[in-house]
């Protein structure tokens, strides 16, 4: 039994050298886990796509990205649904249930880089803003729904950063620009996150607008106050989905309670997103290209106001109680696994699918694993002469 363990373990053990020697001959900048395809894409025919309830035919929801099957998304009532089908602007789905959304408590414990408790005065941590699509405008305040260079969704990502800063949270803004708004913006923002994320932050945010033609629909009201609604989107081909997912679900849950009719819903769209940098990623639509600038940077500000308290970098906030501990560590523990075995899976499979395609066969794959202990064995017997 020791035997055949000890061999499938020297197996693994080099169809992973093998991979990793192949990666070596790469370009060094180049991240392993890069988008490999573009699928975070929008409609440019100034359409949008309107989803239906494939059984009661009851419309659901409306977005101007390009909607794939399998696609999902959780309503503001928490239904969840799944695309099955999609005919010309009309996108069928099935109905999957109603998620049960929590908030499990704060998710971190404030503390300054040295590890110790942080003082009153001193910033309770960090959030990343950028976004990926900087020309995108309102079209009531700016007469253009793109503005090259200078697009309107700037000032709504420095808003954010001000609100933060005013509550004592570190903003890290970038307005990096990156246009054209094609299909590789996200591979051009995709260097300004990496940036971003030496500063270690607690979340990176990466804040678009929709396209939907309606400006009600994004509309609502809190307290008096006329503001857009929000949605996030999470990328569902990267390792980090579950974990993204899980951190979305827990947003939408905690603004629910606090600015109930705030959040729109949760899109998982096909795509990665920029979001296997980061296990606390956020994409953020904030209204849409017919609401006012003035309208999304209300909606952005109420967002931004409540962050801290949701990131537990708030010290007003109460203690968690000894149960919403053990929801938070399971939480945690939960996402990080699913990371972990989707990286493993990756590892696995893209060593598999170099080896076949370096070898020229799975005849010469199979023989060059069997070689392995030889030649590291070889190796060893060198490195000791």
């Amino acid at each position: 039994m020791l035997m055949i363990r000890n061999k499938y373990f020297i197996m693994l053990l080099a169809v992973s050298f093998l991979f990793v020697t192949g990666l070596n001959n790469r370009d060094k900048d180049q991240s392993v886990l890069a988008p490999l395809n573009s699928y975070e894409l929008e409609r440019t025919d100034g359409g949008y796509y309107t989803f239906i309830d494939g059984k009661t035919k009851r419309e659901l929801d409306h977005t101007s990205r390009i909607v794939y099957p399998g696609d999902q998304l959780i309503l503001g009532d928490n239904s969840f649904y799944e695309v099955t089908e999609i005919q010309g602007d009309l996108v069928y789905c099935q109905f999957k249930g109603i998620e049960k959304l929590s908030w499990p408590g704060e998710l971190t414990v404030p503390v300054s880089l040295s590890g110790t408790i942080l003082t009153q005065n001193e910033p309770k941590g960090r959030v990343a803003l950028y976004s990926t699509h900087t020309s995108e405008s309102y079209v009531p305040t700016s007469g253009r729904d793109s503005i090259p260079g200078d697009g309107d969704i700037l000032h709504v990502l420095q808003k954010i950063g001000t609100v933060l800063e005013k509550e004592n949270v570190e903003a890290i803004v970038s307005l990096n620009r990156h246009e054209p708004h094609d299909a590789n913006a996200y591979h051009r923002s995709r260097r300004t996150a990496v940036s971003l994320l030496k500063h270690a932050p607690v979340t990176i945010i990466d804040v678009h607008r929709d396209g939907v033609y309606d400006p009600n629909y994004y509309l609502t009201e809190i307290e008096g106050e006329r503001m857009t609604k929000i949605r996030l989107v999470v990328g569902r081909q990267n390792q980090n989905m579950q974990a993204n997912l899980d951190f979305a679900k827990s947003a939408k849950a905690y603004y629910d309670q606090m600015k109930p009719g705030l959040i729109k819903g949760i899109y998982i769209a096909k795509g990665n997103y920029n979001q296997d940098l980061y296990p606390r990623s956020l994409l953020l639509e904030v209204g849409t290209h017919t609401n006012s600038l003035e309208e999304a940077q209300k909606g952005a500000s109420v967002f931004a106001a409540n962050l801290p308290a949701f990131l537990g970098v708030d010290p007003e906030r109460e203690k968690l109680t000894p149960q919403q501990r053990q929801q938070q560590d399971a939480q945690q523990r939960k996402g990080v696994f699913s990371s972990l075995l989707w990286i493993i899976i990756l590892l696995i499979i893209g060593s598999l699918g170099f080896l076949l395609i370096s070898a020229g066969s799975i005849k010469g794959a199979v023989q060059r694993i069997k070689d392995f202990p030889k030649e590291f064995s070889d190796l060893r017997r060198k490195g000791k002469s």
